[in-house]
């Protein structure tokens, strides 16, 4: 997955993750070590992550906790609303806290990943309910697209065609993605 550019929010917060297991105890939830460190995982995040990532990284700080447990608990806390999974592309879901809602944009050159305001979808959640009768539940998906460095590049540096022997970084798939590191520098893989 590549680099993911959030809202502004800030990262681990120990106010955050009490309230929001202090939420689950209100509603007469038990608070076990699993959905604690799920919760702190999910929190200190830098970025989206898949529960094979939220497994390995609960494993390193709580090895008595089972896998299976992690995926249990995630599969919970979605179902209490803690935590909303999403599809961002081909690979597997990936989770991240509820309580700051958000739209995803994943750009199909380069990989990035942009945190919108639910607001931004608004207009066509009412089209489609209007003219189809259709509920949009939009945070369950991405829309991709190509993001504005990528069309930026790939105007300064249209597509060419790729050597049969020597793949191009401006191949279909790769458009631009030379000029698009040069402005926003390496992506980082997640």
């Amino acid at each position: 997955m590549g680099r993911c550019r959030h809202l502004g929010w800030s990262t681990v917060s120990a106010e955050r993750v009490a309230a929001i297991l202090e939420s689950l105890r209100e509603r007469g939830e038990r608070i076990t070590t699993a959905r604690r460190a799920l919760v702190a995982a999910l929190d200190g995040a830098d970025d989206h992550r898949s529960a094979d990532e939220l497994a390995t990284e609960v494993a390193r700080l709580h090895p008595e906790i089972h896998r299976a447990t992690i995926y249990r608990t995630l599969e919970t806390l979605r179902r209490l609303e803690v935590v909303e999974h999403t599809h961002l592309g081909h690979g597997p879901a990936v989770y991240h806290l509820a309580d700051q809602v958000h739209q995803h944009l994943v750009c199909e050159d380069c990989g990035a990943v942009t945190e919108v305001p639910p607001a931004a979808f608004r207009s066509l959640e009412r089209a489609l309910k209007r003219d189809y009768g259709f509920t949009v539940k939009s945070r369950h998906f991405a829309v991709v697209g190509v993001c504005q460095a990528c069309s930026e590049a790939a105007v300064q540096d249209p597509p060419t065609a790729a050597s049969p022997t020597e793949p191009q970084e401006n191949s279909p798939g790769g458009r631009g993605l030379a000029a698009h590191r040069r402005a926003t520098g390496p992506l980082v893989q997640s």
